[in-house]
């Protein structure tokens, strides 16, 4: 992402040629965007449904966890097309690359540097709107619905891995590259584009409830300003991959020594 005076505007995206992709200086279509957009969220809000509908019976997570991996990449090959209408190479999503192996670890270590801080953050950002909204808002409901989303057999926890790495790859690439960009260039703005994008990003988790969309809108916050500072998506890319992966794991341990030894 181009730097800009006080971080406040941005400038249009250079072709190789030197020309601006697209009037506007866009990284695709307006309509593209907003069709993005109301993707993400009625998906969304068809989950929830889903969820309610199921209520207290088990999941099909195999299923549910095929779906869900092919609805990543699907979302990622929109980014994907919407930004080749404009002629806009993948790169431009993709940030500042590093190449080389000190380079690799370099982005691993300040990604599980990020997602300590960003766990320790989001638990006090938690524990603030208990306080704030009494039992009307409680982060404690969001094990309620990732408890039944938690993988049990060895072929569910594989696909969760696959998934897991899935996310940290497509939704890095859509919400931090190509919506935080594409919002930063509509409005102008770089943090216009965090916030929105994060907005979204919080969005597209309805099945979280609102004490979860609250928390995941500032964790995609803290992503989009880890994609400002590194000038890039790669180390975004493996702290998402990494919490997600941490968590079903914690999810399994849960199930197997916590609920088990409750039932004891």
């Amino acid at each position: 992402m181009k730097g800009t005076e006080g971080m406040t505007t941005i400038e249009p995206p250079q072709a190789a040629n030197g020309q601006v992709y697209g009037e506007g200086g866009l990284l695709a279509p307006w309509w593209h965007t907003a069709l993005m957009v109301l993707l993400i969220i009625g998906l969304s809000v068809a989950g929830v449904r889903q969820l309610h509908r199921f209520g207290d019976q088990p999941l099909r997570l195999v299923a549910n966890y095929c779906l869900t991996i092919a609805y990543e990449w699907i979302l990622a090959a929109l980014a994907l097309w919407g930004i080749h209408m404009r002629k806009v190479p993948l790169r431009q999503l993709l940030g500042e690359r590093r190449p080389g192996i000190r380079a690799w670890w370099t982005d691993i270590g300040v990604a599980l540097g990020y997602w300590a801080v960003a766990v320790i953050a989001l638990a006090l950002l938690g524990e603030a709107l208990v306080k704030i909204s009494g039992s009307h808002i409680d982060p404690q409901k969001i094990g309620d619905v990732t408890q039944k989303l938690a993988p049990v057999t060895g072929l569910e926890m594989m696909l969760f891995l696959v998934l897991s790495i899935s996310a940290g790859f497509c939704e890095e690439l859509v919400f931090r590259g190509y919506l935080q960009q594409q919002f930063a260039r509509m409005s102008h703005r770089i943090w216009a584009g965090v916030a929105l994008s994060a907005l979204v990003f919080g969005g597209a988790h309805g099945y979280e409830g609102i004490a979860g969309m609250l928390l995941i809108t500032a964790y995609g916050a803290m992503f989009g300003v880890l994609a400002l500072l590194r000038r890039g998506l790669r180390t975004g890319m493996i702290a998402h991959a990494w919490h997600d992966s941490i968590s079903g794991l914690a999810l399994v341990l849960l199930r197997h020594y916590g609920l088990h030894g409750a039932g004891k």
